[in-house]
């Protein structure tokens, strides 16, 4: 990424004027640091669809970067703080880059970046297959060396009720009226790296080669690709059976995007279980859950605030905010002495929801 010019320009992106941004915690956001008042910072800064876009990107590299900004002129310090806005330079060069450069406006990396791979990954494999069954080819190398992956792959055609070529047929016809409905360049991106009967799909790589375009911004028109493809799919799952089914299995767990620990108090909330409980139960502190907590809040906007506050305290809550949006918990303190930090940050995450 240090050589990527068009890595650069996206990370300058995400600096704004209306808001200064602290360089270090944009960072761990971009890398994925999973706690929950980088995922807070994440969802403030309007940021949370690029949490862990960049999971390898290394410390001493990002720092050149954003030296890079500054002495260019392109971030400006707030006063002495840590913190950064985007200047009107800075704001000029995004303008100028992105006029002629892909920009990912669809992506939400944090929700469906795992679910989007699995799919893609399963039908892409499922494609080879299939076209090899059609040609009646055993004599192949798999493109998923994984044996668990291989086996989905057996279980799915074993499952499947129609004729093995009747069901390759089908695939194909799926296939060909959802990359009539994408623009051409998308449709061509997808299509390239599919890999059938005599025909090998293409890298990123060879992709950005051909196209003479960076590696990154193929990989985000590939995403940007796969996700209208998606929503077509979702969209008209009565044209695409084939395809929903696959789709269903790999976004079918809402919960799939979170860690196990997390996922656990998610369950033992929706049986009702108040944080207290859900600490006693799993033998941790009462902080911990909290936390889980404050991530379910910022990942999932309908998740309920008011369930896990008494009645009495939210209302308070929410009474003192109206009066001072910007209230700071230590002000709060004097007021409410009682409420843990967790409650403020969850009346935030809530009132900052309905700003969206």
């Amino acid at each position: 990424m240090d050589q990527s010019l068009y890595s650069q320009f996206f990370c300058l992106s995400l600096y704004s004027k209306d808001y200064p941004i602290k360089p270090s915690t944009l960072y761990h956001i971009l890398i994925g640091k999973r706690t929950a008042s980088i995922l807070f910072k994440a969802h403030m800064y309007q940021l949370i669809k690029f949490f862990s876009i960049f999971p390898n990107l290394k410390r001493a590299h990002y720092n050149q970067m954003i030296q890079k900004f500054v002495t260019r002129g392109w971030i400006k310090a707030n006063g002495t703080s840590e913190e950064f806005y985007l200047s009107e330079q800075g704001k000029a060069e995004v303008e100028i880059y992105f006029s002629e450069h892909f920009y990912p406006t669809n992506l939400n990396q944090l929700l469906n970046g795992k679910s989007t791979k699995e799919f893609w990954k399963k039908i892409v494999f499922l494609t080879q297959v299939l076209s090899e069954l059609r040609y009646q080819n055993k004599r192949y190398l798999p493109l998923d060396k994984e044996w668990k992956n291989q086996l989905w792959v057996k279980n799915w055609l074993k499952n499947n009720p129609l004729d093995k070529q009747k069901l390759a047929q089908s695939f194909g016809k799926e296939w060909i009226q959802v990359l009539n409905n994408l623009d051409s360049f998308s449709a061509e991106i997808a299509v390239s790296q599919l890999t059938g009967h005599e025909k090998f799909g293409k890298t990123i790589t060879q992709l950005a080669s051909m196209h003479k375009i960076e590696a990154l911004e193929i990989a985000f028109l590939l995403q940007d690709a796969i996700i209208q493809l998606m929503d077509q799919i979702v969209r008209k799952k009565e044209k695409y059976p084939l395809f929903y089914l696959i789709y269903q299995e790999c976004i079918g767990d809402p919960y799939s995007s979170l860690s196990q620990s997390t996922r656990l108090t998610a369950y033992y909330l929706d049986k009702g279980l108040s944080i207290e409980n859900i600490a006693l139960k799993r033998n941790l502190k009462a902080n911990t859950i909290s936390e889980h907590v404050i991530e379910l809040a910022i990942i999932f906007s309908d998740f309920d605030v008011a369930s896990v506050i008494p009645d009495t305290d939210y209302q308070r809550l929410i009474t003192v905010f109206q009066s001072n949006e910007k209230i700071t918990y230590e002000e709060l303190e004097k007021d409410m002495p009682q409420v843990p930090f967790s409650w403020y940050r969850l009346i935030q995450v809530e009132r900052s929801r309905t700003d969206e």
